[in-house]
């Protein structure tokens, strides 16, 4: 997955001060600052690599909408 940040430009070719996230060749997300499309491309990246949701119990296997609290 090719996921790159680029000035936001509109479809006359004209260059905004906006921001974009492409994913692949496709337009995923614009935003104001530039930062704020970083975080949203390494949002996108950390994906890939997904790991398990970490729940308050440590358990990290809860089920989907499940939260789960320890004893107390």
């Amino acid at each position: 997955m090719k996921v790159e940040v680029t000035r936001y430009r509109k479809a006359d070719g004209y260059a905004t001060r906006n921001w974009a996230v492409v994913v692949n060749g496709e337009l995923l997300a614009v935003t104001v600052y530039r930062k704020g499309a970083e975080a949203v491309a390494r949002t996108i990246d950390g994906l890939n690599g997904a790991r398990p949701v970490v729940t308050l119990d440590g358990q990290g296997d809860a089920a989907p909408g499940k939260v789960t609290r320890p004893e107390a």
